[in-house]
């Protein structure tokens, strides 16, 4: 490795994935069984897909798993992380993740589509499931979208379902 000759310009807040604060956290492993493994990205939401064997894909509908966690441990050959192989998902601390829309107030609620990706929002919407709150805005020129969020294991509420 060769000696740097240059140094970064720019700010960096944080890795997408990484849990970002000292702290108790709470981390389980499944298996990644997705539909399409190119979507397996740290930092995304993931909810069970076989309780049998314990495997999680990317988003969905099912009962959330976690956020992927812990990219600096994996040695992956491309992207994303393949099928098959084990991943490490969050449900309680704080992690660094890109929202995908949102705003930038701390404490806001996250939600996540069916795609994994992240939201914060004013207030949940009927059939929104909240799973954490924003714990700090790191924005950048490089990562207007990069946050700290927290989550805490607590049944958070969702919004009432419409008659």
């Amino acid at each position: 490795m060769a000696i740097p000759k240059s140094i970064l310009n720019g700010l960096v807040s944080g890795v997408v994935g990484e849990t970002s604060h000292s702290g108790p956290i709470r981390a389980t492993s499944a298996v990644l069984s997705s539909r399409d493994e190119t979507k397996n990205l740290f930092g995304l939401a993931y909810t069970y897909r076989d309780f049998n064997v314990e495997s999680v894909r990317v988003g969905g509908n099912g009962p959330f798993a976690g956020i992927m966690i812990n990219p600096k441990a994996y040695r992956i050959g491309e992207l994303y992380a393949r099928n098959g192989t084990t991943g490490e998902f969050l449900t309680m601390g704080e992690v660094n993740v890109v929202l995908e829309t949102g705003i930038s107030r701390i404490n806001a609620p996250i939600i996540f589509d069916t795609d994994g990706k992240l939201h914060a929002k004013e207030t949940p919407a009927t059939g929104d499931r909240v799973i954490g709150f924003v714990s700090r805005h790191l924005e950048s020129a490089e990562s207007p979208h990069l946050c700290a969020i927290r989550l805490t294991e607590i049944p958070y509420p969702t919004a009432a379902k419409g008659e």
